[in-house]
């Protein structure tokens, strides 16, 4: 029997440790070749405009979608999950926290396999994205120090005041981004900073520093100066599709600061052994993919079923009658 799980459900059923490990196997089955994913489907009409993203994961039995519009000013998420062997209807899963959690947690997977003794970090945004990489990493890594900056004096105030005491480490709201960037050896650029961008400038990057940036993930959205791009040694984006769907990443090519020879994917880093040395300058772009929220949907599912969580849905969707025609064969 499906299940519907509400945005409260998904809290209660998941956690940063559980989202990684999705995450990590997804990307290894990715690497090895045993997913499949979609182009995301992007539709524009007059009062906003819906995205559409699927894939399908056999080792943990599911296959699914997001689907993910604005309208008006309002944004919802849903991910929607089938039995990858009988098609069964399995759980209609509400994206809001879900696609918070997965961003963060695929931020941070990065971040842990590129800069893994980083100990000091500066964070660029102070909204819910930056506030979830700031819990994950902490998890992840031994930290002695974050420093945070936000345009709004209250709102970084108000990060630091929130998660010192939580994530038990210094957090120092600043002023201005190159003095959060000065001195890290990792640095988190999670912005809303929508057409008002960038966020981010060349001229901040340490000498050895692993940069990450999450925002920009539509052609007209800017968080990085294109000038960024021709700093690091190694890029490292979680879909090739990022380097056409994302502003940052078109403006870089314009300009001719992106060298594509320097350019990996999330599945390489993730799928291959790790290198005895690492690049002094790395970068993540994310603009987010199918396989990271049907990877982590399936974790919240499961999870959730182990805890009793969700409402049940019963005989939905009906089964056609008449048998339906194969992929590719003749009516």
């Amino acid at each position: 029997m499906a299940i519907i799980l509400t945005d409260a459900d998904v809290r209660r059923a998941t956690d940063a440790r559980g989202a990684l490990n999705a995450l990590d196997q997804a990307y290894r089955d990715d690497h090895a070749g045993n997913t499949a994913i979609t182009e995301r489907v992007n539709l524009r009409f007059e009062r906003g405009w819906l995205r559409l993203m699927a894939a399908a994961l056999p080792s943990v039995g599911v296959v699914g979608y997001k689907a993910f519009h604005l309208v008006g000013s309002a944004v919802r998420f849903q991910v929607n999950l089938f039995d990858i062997t009988t098609g069964e209807f399995l759980a209609a899963v509400d994206g809001n926290h879900l696609t918070v959690l997965r961003t963060a947690s695929t931020a941070c997977l990065a971040a842990a396999k590129l800069a893994p003794t980083a100990r000091k970090v500066g964070i660029i945004g102070s909204g819910a994205e930056a506030r979830m990489q700031a819990i994950v990493i902490s998890q992840l890594l031994d930290l002695d120090r974050v420093v945070v900056h936000s345009p709004r004096r209250e709102r970084r105030e108000q990060f630091a005041r929130d998660l010192s005491e939580r994530l038990g480490v210094d957090i120092e709201p600043v002023a201005d981004g190159r003095t959060a960037a000065e001195n890290a050896d990792l640095i988190l650029v999670a912005t809303n900073t929508g057409g008002t961008g960038p966020a981010f400038y060349a001229d901040w990057i340490p000498e050895t520093v692993h940069l990450s940036s999450t925002g920009s993930t539509l052609p007209e959205e800017r968080e990085l100066d294109s000038e960024v791009w021709r700093v690091p040694d190694l890029v490292v984006v979680d879909r090739m599709q990022a380097l056409e769907e994302s502003g940052d990443a078109i403006t870089a090519i314009r300009a001719g600061t992106l060298d594509a020879s320097r350019v990996t994917t999330l599945a390489e880093l993730c799928g291959r052994p790790a290198d005895a040395s690492r690049p002094r300058r790395t970068l993540f772009k994310s603009v987010g993919s199918p396989l990271q929220d049907v990877a982590v949907a399936a974790y919240a599912y499961r999870s959730a079923q182990e805890r009793g969580l969700g409402t049940a849905l019963a005989d939905f969707p009906s089964v056609k009658g008449s048998v339906p025609v194969l992929v590719g064969g003749r009516k």
